[in-house]
């Protein structure tokens, strides 16, 4: 009885049930769908961190873009409103016809902006030059013994002008500031002056 009953026992022990092919479908799809879910998870993970990373781009570029374009001054008019060369005109002139013994004459250049636009011109000593003659004689030039000559930036409205004035003390000058003893005798001398390449035309006036 006893070894039929031990007999009896491990015939049980021995007989595994397996699983139906049901349960290995089910395991199986259950494997697909975590599968699924874990690619989906990574690819949703990168997309994440490149929006981030692009946006972070943006951000940078945005700032680069900025330190690339500093505040500056306003374009200047003439390269903005179309101001033609011809626009500037150059102009001479005296403060009298004639001048008695001892008077210096007050020579002017007057420039002008006889367009429709505004016109940026340089109105600076570096660009400036009084030149008086007689017939074919130079007499004086402004430039002869300037210094420390400085360039002046300035904004001509239409119709508008601009004058500078220089009191000629009735003496000769030479070019490199060269020494002349001789000066201006009573007689009729030519005022032209110079803006740049600009020139203006002849003013005449007199020294008694």
């Amino acid at each position: 009885m006893a070894g039929s009953g031990t007999s009896g026992g491990r015939g049980q022990g021995s007989s595994v049930r397996r699983p139906s092919p049901a349960v290995y479908r089910r395991r199986r799809l259950v494997a697909l769908v975590l599968a699924v879910l874990v690619v989906a998870a990574i690819v949703a993970a990168g997309f994440w961190v490149a929006g981030l990373v692009g946006s972070g781009r943006e951000e940078a570029s945005a700032e680069v873009a900025g330190a690339a374009a500093p505040s500056s001054p306003a374009a200047s008019p003439a390269a903005t409103t179309g101001c033609e060369d011809s626009d500037v005109v150059v102009r001479a002139e005296t403060d009298a016809p004639a001048y008695g013994s001892g008077e210096n004459p007050t020579l002017i250049l007057e420039v002008a902006n006889v367009g429709k636009s505004p016109c940026e011109v340089n109105v600076g000593t570096d660009a400036m030059e009084f030149l008086v003659t007689s017939g074919d004689d130079r007499i004086f030039s402004s430039t002869d013994c300037q210094v420390d000559a400085e360039p002046l930036m300035m904004t001509l409205e239409p119709g508008k002008s601009e004058k500078a004035r220089f009191t000629w003390e009735r003496n000769r000058t030479a070019p490199g500031c060269t020494s002349v003893e001789a000066n201006p005798q009573p007689g009729t001398y030519v005022l032209i002056t110079k803006l740049d390449k600009k020139s203006s035309k002849k003013t005449v006036f007199e020294l008694r």
